[in-house]
């Protein structure tokens, strides 16, 4: 038998072992791990292929490493640069790799191999936890474009139709960078892609310090702010010296500004209150994580903010950016009026 068949074998059985270690002490439903095990089916078969395959593994191996590189290095930055950037990036090297390959590789097998590659790398993760990764999908729907319009642009003969589809993309990418992507992300996030709602708040209530509970619609003629947060996010915390000064310029107005603490577990609210009556001074009631205020808002995740008009109606919930632009131009449309 000769010495490199014998190597084979070896390395077969040792990848072959991993496989086995890991499906015994690990998850099997679990996106690294399902990453890892076609990796290691992609090397036993690069081991025992003829040419033709090795080369559309050695493609697929080289495009994975710069895919991941450029993306994570983009999403790193920000989602909506994976996007502008990412696009014509993806495009280039989809370019690139199709002419290093063109001898090697027929048209078809390019085009397969490379957004295979895109969807072993992220379709695991994304089947797996859809949800979680459901920010991110304007990102990966961008790529797998790019990798159509990149072995287009060097296969086909209309070029100009190639180089139309492109400019349209990439107007479109512009977009998503300036506006679309954060709608999208507050859309996945908060409900709303703009932040504005229509609900009226007459049902529901807080509690304060000592248990009494404080009704929304004992708040109408006032303008409203209210800071949903929860244990352990510390973001929260970040963003209370902003909801501070918001306090202390508008507690002599016809405002409300209040924190309201999502409670999960008994105790976490009394825990919270004492490290916070330390530094601020803008009360903070509690609700339960049950609380149909919590479930009709759709608040899961923190902070959330929410605004309501002097008619007790919800007219704003979202990220706090978003929500506090809106209630700053309702206290001016308000003092307008006031002033006429």
């Amino acid at each position: 038998m000769k010495v490199s068949t014998i190597l084979k074998c070896i390395v077969t059985a040792f990848l072959a072992f991993i496989i086995v270690y890991l499906s015994c002490n690990f998850p099997l439903f679990n996106a690294e791990l399902i990453f890892l095990y076609m990796v290691i089916i992609m090397i036993i078969i690069y081991l025992y292929a003829g040419k033709k395959v090795r080369y559309m593994i050695q493609l697929s191996f080289f495009w994975g490493i710069i895919y991941a590189f450029v993306i994570i290095s983009l999403r790193s930055i920000s989602r909506n640069h994976a996007i502008l950037i990412g696009f014509p990036t993806i495009v280039l090297f989809t370019w690139g790799f199709t002419y290093c390959y063109r001898k090697k590789l027929s048209k078809k097998n390019i085009f397969i191999m490379l957004l295979m590659t895109l969807i072993f790398l992220e379709g695991p993760v994304r089947i797996i936890n859809f949800s979680g990764t459901l920010i991110s999908l304007p990102s990966f729907i961008f790529n797998l474009v790019a990798i159509l319009i990149g072995c287009m642009l060097f296969f086909s003969r209309y070029n100009r139709i190639i180089w139309l589809s492109f400019g349209g993309v990439l107007g479109c990418a512009v977009w998503m960078f300036c506006q679309g992507g954060d709608m999208w992300a507050h859309k996945v996030v908060h409900g709303t892609y703009t932040g504005k709602i229509y609900r009226l708040a007459n049902d529901y209530f807080l509690y304060d310090e000592k248990g009494d509970t404080l009704f929304l619609s004992q708040l109408k003629g006032k303008i409203v702010l209210l800071d949903f947060w929860s244990n352990g996010c510390g973001v929260c915390w970040e963003k209370f010296p902003m909801m501070q000064d918001l306090y202390d310029k508008y507690k002599n107005e016809n405002v409300f500004i209040a924190g309201v603490f999502v409670e999960k577990k008994e105790g976490e609210y009394e825990e919270n209150m004492k490290k916070f009556s330390c530094k601020y001074t803008f009360p903070i009631f509690k609700v339960s994580k049950d609380a149909s205020l919590v479930k009709d808002l759709s608040v899961k995740r923190f902070p959330s903010l929410a605004v309501l008009d002097t008619d007790g109606v919800f007219r704003g919930f979202g990220n706090i950016e978003i929500v506090i632009k809106m209630f700053n131009n309702m206290v001016d449309t308000e003092k307008g009026k006031n002033d006429k």
